[in-house]
């Protein structure tokens, strides 16, 4: 039997991923089914559970791939000069997002989920505290950058600046949840406001 090569799996399994949440976005997370997965997957069941063994399984991998993707933009934005803004930050993170689960519902199911599920705990604080470290970086710089700190004093507002910044992204992706007619242009000029 030929060996299936890696870059062949972790095709499958962003495809198993992709499946899945098209599916939470419609009908939420506890109302799919790996049977819906497996339909919209085109994949064999065989095949879905040669990648994972359990919906929660596909969730953590889908939360990985989520957070690694908009890490990586904002590690491409960061590169290009000039440094962007707080609220260019925040649209990097939710245009990115907006474009991947579509609907930020899913998001607060997850948080939701935390609070009973030992698994989604440990998955949302890794989350969280890889988005909090990649905002306390971005921060540090640009208080050094736009703030013209020096080092010390750059990388202590940068630390302490950083938890609200997260809680900005955080109420950006709960407003958009939960608000009828979420303005995100304006959330951001408000950042904006925030920061200058």
């Amino acid at each position: 039997m030929p060996k299936v090569s890696e870059a062949h799996r972790e095709s499958r399994r962003a495809q198993i991923v992709d499946a899945a949440l098209d599916c939470f976005a419609e009908k939420g997370f506890h109302r799919t089914s790996m049977a819906d997965i497996i339909e919209r997957s085109g994949l064999s069941a065989g095949a879905i559970y040669l990648q994972f063994d359990s919906k929660q399984d596909i969730v953590v991998a889908a939360a990985q791939q989520i957070i690694g993707h908009r890490v990586a933009e904002l590690q491409v934005r960061l590169a290009q000069p000039p440094l962007p803004t707080p609220d260019e930050f925040i649209g990097v993170v939710m245009d990115g997002l907006a474009l991947e689960i579509r609907d930020s519902r899913l998001l607060v199911q997850l948080w939701s989920e935390s609070f009973f599920e030992v698994d989604m705990s440990q998955l949302v604080d890794t989350v969280l505290v890889r988005m909090l470290d990649t905002v306390t970086e971005f921060l540090v710089r640009w208080a050094a950058e736009v703030r013209h700190l020096d080092d010390a004093s750059a990388a202590e507002w940068g630390h302490t600046t950083a938890p609200a910044m997260l809680g900005l992204l955080q109420g950006h992706i709960l407003q958009s949840a939960l608000l009828p007619g979420f303005d995100p242009t304006g959330y951001r000029r408000g950042v904006r406001n925030l920061f200058s």
